[in-house]
């Protein structure tokens, strides 16, 4: 995201992982975060910070609320005083995977935490006249965290160990660095409401863990596909939460970058 909006005034922030150029926030201080956007006064505000552990979320459902949605409302509340237009990134698991494809207008029904917290940053944006809401799926891309299901999948193949794969799931993998351009495409078009931000295809999770190995040159043969029931998770996941992303191409006239090119790219930069 960060990288999308090169070359215009911005204000980044982190809490724990410094940012080159970015300044310390919690967001859970609600009069530094006053305090913040009183003094840059922004034509936006984009709160990409959360505790994304849907594990997390399933067995400390109160502490990542404390995240997720109170700081969250923090934000909200001090975009609302300065009439900022407040960008929210939230996800297909607001659904319950049991409709196939899924549209910005169908109806949200969360399997586990981690989606009712979602479901409740949303309803947060949408109660400002201004608000972009980006449902994303299976996002990938650098992270200094290394924590995306990409980038985890090459470190334990890359070492020679098997990695697990849910063979009943499927996602709409989303190419961090297209999202961030699609984003901004968004702000500066003035768009508002809610939008699919997710990858143009709709893929099984064991398919798209070999485009993986394809793009990066790993064994498929260390990939173990098996049923999420024998994953040993503590959260629901939904199984078919595919994202359609009709409304997003009709609005920008054109989608995000295809997961298996996104792939090659990433793996032909030499620095994943």
């Amino acid at each position: 995201m960060f990288e999308a909006l090169a070359g215009r005034d911005v204000v980044a922030t982190f809490h724990q992982r410094p940012v080159e150029g970015g300044m310390q926030l919690d967001i859970a201080d609600a009069a530094a975060v006053r305090a913040l956007v009183a003094t840059t006064r922004p034509d936006a505000v984009i709160l990409a910070a959360a505790d994304p552990s849907v594990e997390r979320c399933e067995r400390e459902p109160e502490a990542t609320r404390r995240i997720n949605v109170d700081a969250a409302a923090t934000v909200r509340d001090a975009a609302r005083e300065h009439g900022a237009l407040f960008v929210v990134f939230s996800s297909e698991y607001v659904f319950d995977g049991t409709a196939g494809t899924y549209r910005e207008d169908d109806a949200r029904r969360p399997l586990n935490e981690y989606g009712r917290q979602k479901v409740a940053l949303e309803d947060l944006a949408r109660d400002l006249p201004r608000h972009l809401v980006l449902r994303i799926s299976g996002v990938f891309g650098r992270q200094s965290a290394r924590i995306n299901f990409v980038l985890q999948l090459v470190d334990r193949l890359r070492a020679g160990r098997e990695f697990d794969v849910p063979s009943d799931q499927l996602i709409t993998p989303t190419d961090a660095a297209s999202l961030g351009r699609a984003a901004v495409e968004l702000m500066d078009g003035g768009r508002a409401g809610v939008f699919h931000a997710a990858g143009p295809e709709i893929i099984a999770r064991p398919d798209f863990a070999r485009m993986v190995t394809d793009a990066f040159g790993l064994p498929a043969s260390l990939l173990r596909p098996r049923p999420t029931a024998d994953l040993g998770l503590s959260a629901a996941r939904p199984r078919r939460a595919g994202l359609s992303v009709e409304k997003l191409r009709a609005t920008l006239g054109h989608g995000l970058v295809r997961p298996a090119d996104a792939l090659e790219r990433l793996a032909k930069s030499g620095d994943v």
